[in-house]
């Protein structure tokens, strides 16, 4: 049984257990410490689970609420203490990129995450493997040029509207949209090796 911690926004709660997939999703204004224990604990006694079976626990490394991430963390590496399990990690950039991989035009491709307003999350993608370090990109000021061979794929279509901006316009015609949740997260595992098991939140040198 895996359970599937994504507090990268809100806190998501996921237990795949056999052909199961159960979700919540908390919007709790409280301290997530404060929550978090009891949530889980009532999360699985709502979905007739024990949390003893456990074998696993995912974790979304980011980009997002670093605060919630390092909650998740702490949380797990209590559990896998208590419980002899593993936990393994995957930030929403791998996620999205395992979740494009046949639908690729280009052998390159940019992934970009909404922060807020104009600022995306940009990480660079070739050959499907993560070639750069991910960024925050202000739109305004992100340059595009010779980037014609390049997928651009984004999980927020606020971005249309600044397909206005001059840099933006030139990519549209390799512009894909594709919504990020974790529903897909059981099939990835499935269908992809995760080794990430040196498990830290996703770090963003030019985010704060």
């Amino acid at each position: 049984m895996l359970l599937i911690l994504d507090f990268t926004d809100r806190l998501n709660l996921a237990i795949l257990d056999k052909k199961d997939f159960i979700k919540k999703k908390l919007n709790s204004k409280r301290n997530i410490s404060e929550i978090l224990i009891q949530e889980v604990d009532y999360f699985f006694k709502k979905s007739d689970k024990d949390i003893n079976r456990l074998n696993s626990i995912c974790i979304i490394t980011g980009p997002g609420s670093f605060t919630g991430i390092r909650s998740a963390l702490t949380f797990a590496k209590i559990l896998k203490l208590k419980l002899k399990i593993k936990i393994f990690g995957i930030s929403k950039f791998d996620l999205i990129n395992f979740c494009t991989l046949e639908n690729s035009t280009h052998k390159k491709k940019i992934i970009l995450l909404h922060f807020k307003k104009n600022k995306f999350f940009s990480q660079l993608f070739i050959k499907n493997v993560a070639y750069e370090e991910p960024k925050l990109i202000n739109l305004e000021e992100y340059n595009t040029k010779n980037m014609k061979n390049i997928s651009f794929i984004c999980d927020n279509k606020v971005l249309e509207k600044y397909l206005t901006i001059d840099s933006m316009a030139k990519i549209k015609d390799n512009l894909h949209f594709i919504d990020y949740n974790i529903n897909k997260l059981p099939q990835i595992i499935k269908n992809n090796i995760i080794e990430n098991e040196d498990v830290k939140p996703l770090y963003i040198s030019n985010y704060s």
